[in-house]
Protein backbone atom coordinates (compact mmCIF):
# COMPACT_ATOMS: atom_id res chain seq x y z
CA UNK A 1 0.00 0.00 0.00
CA UNK A 2 1.68 3.20 -1.26
CA UNK A 3 0.76 5.36 2.26
CA UNK A 4 3.91 7.23 2.83
CA UNK A 5 4.09 9.29 0.07
CA UNK A 6 0.62 11.23 1.38
CA UNK A 7 2.89 12.59 4.24
CA UNK A 8 4.55 14.39 2.02
CA UNK A 9 1.93 16.55 0.91
CA UNK A 10 1.09 17.85 4.52
CA UNK A 11 4.39 19.66 4.43
CA UNK A 12 5.19 22.85 3.80
CA UNK A 13 7.68 23.35 0.59
CA UNK A 14 7.00 20.40 -1.63
CA UNK A 15 9.87 20.10 -4.38
CA UNK A 16 8.14 20.59 -7.67
CA UNK A 17 9.43 17.49 -9.06
CA UNK A 18 7.59 15.46 -5.83
CA UNK A 19 4.78 17.13 -6.94
CA UNK A 20 4.78 16.59 -10.53
CA UNK A 21 5.38 12.75 -9.32
CA UNK A 22 2.12 12.82 -7.32
CA UNK A 23 0.44 14.39 -9.89
CA UNK A 24 1.28 11.89 -12.66
CA UNK A 25 0.62 8.83 -9.82
CA UNK A 26 -2.88 10.54 -9.43
CA UNK A 27 -3.56 10.35 -12.78
CA UNK A 28 -2.11 7.27 -13.71
CA UNK A 29 -4.63 6.02 -10.52
CA UNK A 30 -7.66 7.41 -11.64
CA UNK A 31 -7.13 5.73 -15.32
CA UNK A 32 -6.36 2.35 -13.13
CA UNK A 33 -9.78 3.09 -11.23
CA UNK A 34 -11.50 3.57 -14.27
CA UNK A 35 -10.58 0.77 -16.19
CA UNK A 36 -10.95 -1.97 -13.23
CA UNK A 37 -13.72 -0.54 -12.25
CA UNK A 38 -16.66 -3.30 -12.27
CA UNK A 39 -19.71 -0.30 -12.02
CA UNK A 40 -21.31 -0.21 -15.17
CA UNK A 41 -22.47 3.10 -14.77
CA UNK A 42 -20.84 6.69 -14.47
CA UNK A 43 -17.21 5.28 -14.74
CA UNK A 44 -15.81 7.73 -17.34
CA UNK A 45 -18.13 10.63 -15.40
CA UNK A 46 -16.69 9.59 -12.10
CA UNK A 47 -12.68 10.00 -13.41
CA UNK A 48 -13.48 12.97 -15.57
CA UNK A 49 -14.69 14.45 -11.61
CA UNK A 50 -11.71 13.54 -9.71
CA UNK A 51 -9.22 14.15 -12.87
CA UNK A 52 -10.35 17.89 -13.07
CA UNK A 53 -10.04 17.94 -8.71
CA UNK A 54 -6.29 16.89 -9.30
CA UNK A 55 -5.82 19.26 -12.41
CA UNK A 56 -7.76 22.03 -9.70
CA UNK A 57 -4.86 21.42 -7.26
CA UNK A 58 -2.10 22.13 -10.09
CA UNK A 59 -3.86 25.01 -12.02
CA UNK A 60 -1.78 26.64 -14.58
CA UNK A 61 0.41 23.37 -15.41
CA UNK A 62 -1.63 21.65 -17.75
CA UNK A 63 -3.14 23.76 -21.22
CA UNK A 64 -6.85 22.95 -22.64
CA UNK A 65 -4.96 20.41 -24.92
CA UNK A 66 -3.81 17.90 -21.89
CA UNK A 67 -6.39 18.52 -20.46
CA UNK A 68 -8.71 17.56 -23.01
CA UNK A 69 -5.92 14.28 -23.81
CA UNK A 70 -6.43 12.63 -20.43
CA UNK A 71 -10.10 13.26 -20.65
CA UNK A 72 -9.87 10.90 -24.02
CA UNK A 73 -7.95 8.46 -21.80
CA UNK A 74 -10.59 8.74 -19.51
CA UNK A 75 -13.17 7.92 -21.99
CA UNK A 76 -11.13 4.95 -23.43
CA UNK A 77 -10.52 3.27 -19.95
CA UNK A 78 -14.17 3.58 -19.37
CA UNK A 79 -14.98 1.76 -22.84
CA UNK A 80 -12.46 -1.24 -22.47
CA UNK A 81 -14.30 -4.13 -20.15
CA UNK A 82 -12.99 -4.55 -16.43
CA UNK A 83 -10.47 -7.22 -16.10
CA UNK A 84 -11.91 -8.10 -12.50
CA UNK A 85 -13.11 -11.92 -12.32
CA UNK A 86 -16.09 -12.39 -10.89
CA UNK A 87 -18.40 -15.46 -9.98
Amino acid sequence: MHIQYISSVVVKGIDMSDKKQLFQQALELIIDGVALSTETESRAQVGAYLMGLVVADNQGKLDNDKIEAIQMIIQMADDVDSPKFGL
